[in-house]
């Protein structure tokens, strides 16, 4: 690993299917630049207000296509899918559990995020409380009960704020959104551009 190298700015929503397609591609693509992933977990909807933009569920001739893109996305990519029953949800109190995970243990949100996504888009388990957060990250040995404290925690709304005010800064406006090098690329499909990039330099 070349540590001169930037890492991937990873922008992520943990309602976004896109992005938990993402999520399973990154670090392979980092691991072919010699890049790191910075994961940074943010609020779409906070997004969407920012920039004007919105889901694309919010538009009915959109959503009905999109519903059947992201499992096609996901079957493309060898990836389980099954459309959660609830969606979209609050994602607030898994954002603030991964941004303690990245202080406290950071080797560990790339797992926690794959394996909330896991929960969220492939078994039907609820992300949305704190209890079904704790599950997920008791799930793969981390101490749910503790870790989930972020979410009545100051110091953790408030980095959450301001990974969304980052996101915004960064021209962020939809899911998922990288940065490397100064250069964004947005969308799961532009993903092959971003490994040309990491991999063989800006084009």
């Amino acid at each position: 690993m070349n540590n001169n190298k930037t890492p991937i700015d990873f922008y992520y929503d943990l309602t976004s299917p896109y992005s938990y397609v993402a999520a399973e591609l990154i670090e392979d693509i980092a691991r072919a630049g010699g890049r790191t992933v910075n994961y940074l977990p943010t609020l779409l909807g906070f997004v969407f207000k920012a920039t004007g933009n919105s889901a694309p569920m919010m538009n009915p001739t959109k959503g009905q296509y999109a519903l059947k893109d992201f499992l096609r996305t996901a079957r493309f990519h060898g990836l389980e899918m099954k459309f959660p029953k609830q969606f979209p949800i609050n994602s607030t109190c898994a954002t603030r559990t991964l941004l303690k995970v990245k202080d406290l243990n950071p080797d560990r949100i790339g797992p926690l995020t794959r394996a909330l996504y896991k929960a969220f888009f492939v078994d039907g388990h609820e992300i949305l409380t704190e209890e079904g957060v704790a599950a997920v990250a008791n799930s793969i040995g981390l101490n749910g009960a503790e870790l989930v404290k972020a979410n009545q925690d100051e110091v953790y709304k408030e980095k959450s704020r301001q990974v969304v005010q980052q996101s915004i800064d960064a021209g962020m406006f939809g899911a998922p959104y990288f940065v490397v090098d100064g250069e964004a690329f947005w969308g799961q499909d532009r993903m092959e551009q971003l490994k040309r990039w990491v991999v063989d330099g800006p084009y």
